[in-house]
């Protein structure tokens, strides 16, 4: 029988190779599909605006008449992340079409099953014959984030069971179209600047015009920034997103960067630009020429997830691609959910690809998930005994978990884990008993490998169950907060996450995931005080805790207790006198620092200064403790450095 006349008589015959762990490969768009994008309305990144694409398939076989035909999203977040709302066909019955919100509680129940709307053919469609589909969407808010719309066929059904029953939907290998969404308007300016210059004396920076939601964009014609630097001045046409490099400056340096409004195409704007005469004047972050100990600064982020993730999109090279160019971090890894053999590999070879000693740092990790909380895995050595293709990491049970593993971080060869959202509890339950996917951390029994904790990302700030007012974030006190972890014992440095899954490192706003309680375009940030920006010394330095984080800011901080920096272990007689020092550079004036220890603040002021370096008193040891600093700029950005850990003797 020849595969034209399996489909003749309604039995679809096609079926899609399989491709095991083993030969994964990143998504790549089908060349000479059947099903085209003949009228592409030009999507941009929204939250709430539609638009419709016109697809077009011509099958290579004739179809009968009664044949159903789904048309699938490419991934779980392409399907929850594309709003789709409308579905019409010429000669076809929409017979099902989903709901523009899916409800998260049924996503996890559709097992791949990804499907946009199911029709049924009127008549037969021979083959080359065209059937055109009408598909409106609410495109997503990440730009680039394409959905590959596929079809799927079942054969008919005679008889009375014709709308009855379960069918069987094959995959037509050579029918998929790309709906691609761009970035919005120019709403904003970034300017980002490594936080202290490289071995070449400059300072790389990013120039860098993007839309509400912090995607890179364009001006609709080229625009003269006049830039401002160390008492020089001059001037940059820009377009599109801009590296420039800066000369170190003798203090602590803040680009200028001057926007003529009159430059700006109608409806474009800079929104974060301090008007002034007819200008719009964005500052950029802080810059050190020289940092205490001879250390360095740097900024990345590594909860990120791609296409890898079940749950993820978007590639891991976009990913790398996002941090180093666009975000300008200094180091960066991913945190893929346990990725298989094949995924591994592919993301050994990227990391070790984009990874430069003294210019952009790379490592390994992935994330680990139980019902009793989640954490990430992350190693220098791609082939360390915890990673995934080793599978050591299997059980879900934190206690079992850390006997299990902690014969595995040997100083030969460390790794860390870094728990996440530690204080919250899933908002997406199962049907079937109203449970939640995942609970709080369960704090059992600190271990080797438990050097940081991610005190704050897209679900919110998890550094303790009560805050003085919401500009904190704090969304859920169900003790499992990071004083909570403190108070059990645990030596923690504080990092700062995002768990993005559309492979945006830094991309703290997550659109549904946050409903809405998080400023568009928000950013957050791990920094570290290390000797080199060079994998293994900012590995180390992580390990080390010698780590702040930021969020919606890239202030600078360094706290030392007694002169033992954040992260850092110092002994202490009993009765002497502890001294805090706070040297800071932050983007906006303070409206509170604190000082913490025990849970409570010992210590608080607020500055008017941007740039300080204080020493505050706190009393004298009494009894062994911590101390960390937590800060709020004006305009709402967050800082936390690490707590110093104070042993009392005698």
């Amino acid at each position: 029988m020849t595969r034209r006349e399996v489909l003749r008589i309604g039995s679809m015959g096609w079926a899609a190779p399989l491709v095991g762990a083993e030969e994964w490969q990143p998504f790549r768009p089908i060349q000479d599909s059947t099903l085209r994008v003949v009228s592409d309305p030009r999507a941009y990144a929204t939250l709430n605006h539609k638009f419709t694409w016109e697809l077009e398939w011509r099958p290579e076989q004739s179809v009968l008449p009664g044949v159903q035909i789904e048309l699938r999203s490419l991934s779980l977040r392409t399907y929850h992340s594309w709003g789709y709302c409308g579905i019409e066909a010429d000669r076809a019955d929409v017979i099902f079409r989903r709901h523009q919100q899916v409800p998260p509680g049924e996503l996890f129940t559709l097992r791949g099953r990804w499907v946009i709307a199911r029709l049924r053919l009127q008549y037969e469609l021979h083959a080359g014959d065209p059937l055109r589909i009408r598909l409106t969407a609410v495109s997503p808010h990440v730009a680039g984030l394409y959905d590959a719309v596929s079809i799927w066929i079942a054969p008919p059904v005679v008889g009375a069971q014709q709308d009855s029953g379960e069918r069987t939907f094959t995959k037509d290998p050579r029918a998929e179209a790309l709906l691609q969404v761009g970035p919005g308007t120019v709403e904003w300016l970034g300017v980002y600047s490594r936080p202290m210059h490289g071995p070449d004396g400059t300072v790389r920076t990013v120039l860098s015009p993007e839309d509400r939601f912090g995607n890179p964009a364009e001006f609709r014609n080229s625009v003269p920034l006049e830039l401002e630097w160390s008492g020089k001045n001059w001037t940059e046409r820009v377009k599109g997103r801009k590296i420039v490099k800066l000369p170190a400056p003798s203090n602590v340096g803040r680009l200028r960067v001057t926007v003529p409004a009159k430059a700006l195409a109608v409806g474009e704007n800079v929104a974060n630009g301090q008007r002034a005469r007819g200008f719009l004047v964005v500052t950029g972050n802080p810059v050190w020429a020289q940092a205490p100990g001879g250390l360095r600064a740097g900024f990345g982020e590594f909860h990120w997830h791609t296409e890898a993730s079940a749950d993820g999109g978007r590639s891991l090279e976009d990913g790398l691609l996002s941090a180093r160019d666009h975000m300008n971090m200094d180091w960066v890894a991913p945190g893929d959910h346990t990725p298989r053999p094949g995924q591994w590999r592919h993301a050994v070879a990227l990391l070790e690809q984009f990874n430069r000693a003294d210019d952009f740092a790379t490592f390994f990790g992935y994330e680990h998930s139980g019902n009793r909380g989640h954490e990430n895995f992350y190693f220098t050595n791609p082939n360390h005994a915890v990673s995934p293709p080793r599978g050591l990491v299997r059980s879900t049970d934190r206690a079992v978990l850390g006997q299990q593993l902690d014969q595995y971080n040997t100083p030969e060869d460390r790794f860390m884990a870094i728990p996440h959202h530690t204080n919250a509890e899933s908002e997406t339950r199962r049907l079937a008993d109203d449970t939640p996917y995942w609970f709080p951390y369960n704090w059992t029994k600190p271990a080797s490998f438990h050097r940081n904790v991610e005190v704050f990302q897209t679900r919110g700030n998890q550094e303790r169950n009560d805050y003085p007012d919401d500009s904190w974030r704090g969304w859920y006190a169900n003790k499992a907060s990071v004083q909570d972890a403190l108070a059990h014992g645990y030596k923690l440095g504080f990092t700062g996450g995002t768990d993005n899954h559309t492979a945006l490192p830094g991309h703290a706003f997550a659109g549904a995931e946050m409903y809405g309680r998080a400023p568009t375009g928000s950013v957050a940030l791990t920094g570290v005080w290390t000797r080199r920006i060079e994998r293994g010394a900012v590995f180390g330095a992580i390990y080390q805790r010698h780590t702040w984080a930021v969020w919606d800011t890239r202030a600078l901080v360094y706290f030392t207790v007694n002169g033992a920096m954040a992260g850092d272990d110092v002994d202490l007689a009993r009765g002497a006198q502890i001294t805090a020092r706070i040297k800071m550079s932050a983007e906006d004036a303070l409206r509170s620092i604190e000082v913490v220890s025990d849970g409570k603040a010992i210590w608080s002021g607020i500055s008017e200064e941007l740039d300080f370096d204080i020493t505050a008193p706190l009393g004298r040891a009494e009894r062994s403790t911590y101390f960390y600093v937590r800060a709020k700029q004006r305009d709402g950005g967050i800082i936390y450095a690490s707590p110093v850990f104070v042993t009392v003797k005698g």
